[in-house]
């Protein structure tokens, strides 16, 4: 029976990365997109409002004068009589979300159901959330020159439509984050595969190469009729090895693994590592002091051993013939320093990158300084590196 954990994709901080900036490349570009639509839909709708008013409001305003003009000219004085006793409105039937206004000759007011000022240079236009719109197409007929019709409230209308966009809007968003929510789980599904060919490769590979690695180093300390620098150049080649293989593992599989900590005794495992590369430094006469306190961290053994190991490697490898390595602990920090050729200060920043290499002449894959700083950022550590070029480097690690 299979779990729900089988269909859960585990991806290392490289391609979580790669994914997190696809979507982020993906949904900034459509949340842009519809952003920029809704702003044009709301303009577009806006615009149509006010027209729609102006039509409706002004051919009512029109209808209103003709009733006017009519009146006049028909001697109709039913009309003058509804004004003089009840309100201009409901005189000319209109809808109770109107208010009117009738103005003599020089903008006198005669009937007017409102106290606000009109501006008489407009024809239509907006203010005190209302719509104004002036007809002067009675010919100064029973003595009124301008018909001023106002609609309360436009904000009411604005606010349904802002809602209406709003809700667009969200639906939209919504749709987008889905979809890139599934493209992204199509896009995961071959990566996925690879990913489980890859695990299952690796580890395989692990316990393959682990068991003759751990024989060839088990069996050189028996060898008897070998020439003693023989046996060592042997040795050191499987050490480098097991470390190099070491790594790439760790490298490949610490993501996808969870790892189990333990408190460990940092001085101890610090005096087993030198002691592991003793004959490699003795090789070029590198002299080593230890500065050690007593420290005890609760970390994945493995995994301090792994930043103990490429610390170490990199001060022997950068160093000069019969150079010098001072390892520090103290309570807070630990700092290797050596006195070899030393980093570049344009390349400081990148030394910790995959794949970078401060000395490409030295060999190696650039996944060391990769590794000590993977370590360091999912342990709560800062990596500190200073250098100059010609007089050496130190790598500081503060707990």
């Amino acid at each position: 029976m299979k779990t729900s954990k089988e269909s859960v994709i585990v991806l290392s901080a490289h391609e979580k990365h790669s994914l997190t900036r696809f979507l982020l490349i993906y949904l900034g570009s459509i949340y842009t997109f519809i952003c920029l639509l809704a702003w044009m839909f709301y303009t577009i709708e806006i615009k149509n409002l006010h027209e729609n008013y102006a039509l409706k409001m002004r051919a009512t305003a029109s209808s209103i004068a003709h009733k006017i003009v009519a009146a006049h000219m028909m001697e109709d004085d039913t009309l003058q009589k509804c004004l003089e006793k009840t309100a201009a409105e409901q005189c000319f039937g209109l809808e109770k979300t109107y208010q009117l206004g009738l103005f003599g000759e020089g903008n006198v007011p005669l009937h007017v159901s409102f106290t606000e000022p009109i501006d008489f240079t407009k024809t239509f236009y907006l203010a005190n959330d209302s719509f104004y719109a002036l007809d002067e197409s009675t010919q100064k007929h029973l003595g009124i020159h301008t018909i001023v019709l106002k609609h309360a409230h436009i904000s009411d209308a604005i606010n349904a439509l802002r809602y209406e966009v709003l809700i667009y809007f969200a639906l939209s968003l919504l749709f987008a984050t889905l979809l890139g929510y599934v493209l992204a789980k199509q896009f995961l599904k071959p990566i996925k595969a690879e990913i489980e060919t890859l695990d299952t490769f690796i580890k395989d590979s692990t316990h393959e190469l682990n068991t003759p690695i751990t024989a060839i180093l088990m069996s050189i300390s028996t060898l008897k009729d070998v020439d003693e620098k023989k046996r060592k150049r042997i040795e050191l080649s499987a050490k480098r090895i097991a470390t190099l293989y070491g790594n790439l593992s760790y490298m490949l599989l610490h993501d996808k693994q969870n790892e189990d900590k333990s408190d460990v005794d940092v001085k101890k495992l610090i005096v087993q590592r030198v002691d592991y590369f003793i004959d490699l430094m003795s090789i070029n006469r590198i002299n080593i002091e230890l500065n050690l306190s007593e420290k005890t961290l609760h970390v994945n053994e493995e995994s301090l051993t792994k930043l103990i190991d490429n610390l170490l490697s990199n001060a022997i490898k950068y160093n000069r013939f019969e150079g010098r390595i001072d390892i520090t602990l103290e309570s807070d920090r630990l700092s290797v320093k050596d006195n070899g050729f030393g980093i570049e200060s344009s390349k400081l920043s990148d030394i910790t990158k995959r794949y970078k290499r401060a000395n490409s002449d030295k060999g190696g894959f650039g996944i060391g300084l990769d590794i000590v700083n993977t370590i360091c950022k999912t342990n709560g550590f800062r990596l500190e590196i200073s250098s100059t070029k010609g007089e050496g480097s130190t790598f500081s690690i503060s707990f």
